[in-house]
């Protein structure tokens, strides 16, 4: 699939779901079914998950989730309204560099900000760089671990 959008629908989609007029796509919906509580996380196909799926859940819940990526597979994380706080196994397999934290959604933010929090993790586990994208706006911004790295 090819698709323009503007940020404009993209914002007026997620605010509609956000009020509970709109519903989630039938891949979201699949998504979320295999990680409904906080804490949940499940295996999908490498590169089946995107920043913008995040966003759309995110509205949903009000919860965080992330995408974590290996070399053959992509793992989906449900967060809380306002961390992902990972599993011992996904601890294990992001220090010894199996995964890397492609990204995460913040709910309450129109134009994300990377919290100290996330940049202490990707130092944690020596990764120089990460996404975050809103749950309000849709917006999508790449961060470094360290603040002052210009992207």
């Amino acid at each position: 699939m090819i698709e323009l959008q503007s940020a404009q629908s993209m914002r007026v989609s997620l605010e509609s779901i956000r009020r509970g007029e709109g519903g989630l796509d039938e891949h979201r919906v699949s998504m979320l079914r295999r990680v409904p509580d906080v804490g949940d996380w499940a295996k999908f196909p490498l590169e089946t998950l995107s920043m913008k799926d995040l966003a759309y859940l995110t509205a949903k819940t009000g919860h965080e989730f992330a995408i974590l990526r290996g070399k053959r597979e992509d793992i989906l994380f449900h967060g809380t309204a306002r961390r992902c706080t990972f599993d011992d196994v996904l601890v294990d397999l992001l220090l010894t560099k199996r995964l890397v934290i492609y990204g995460h959604s913040h709910p309450g933010e129109i134009d994300p900000i990377a919290s100290q929090g996330d940049r202490n993790t990707l130092r944690k586990i020596g990764q120089k760089s990460s996404r975050l994208i809103s749950g309000l706006s849709g917006i999508e911004t790449e961060f470094m671990a360290d603040p002052f790295e210009i992207v």
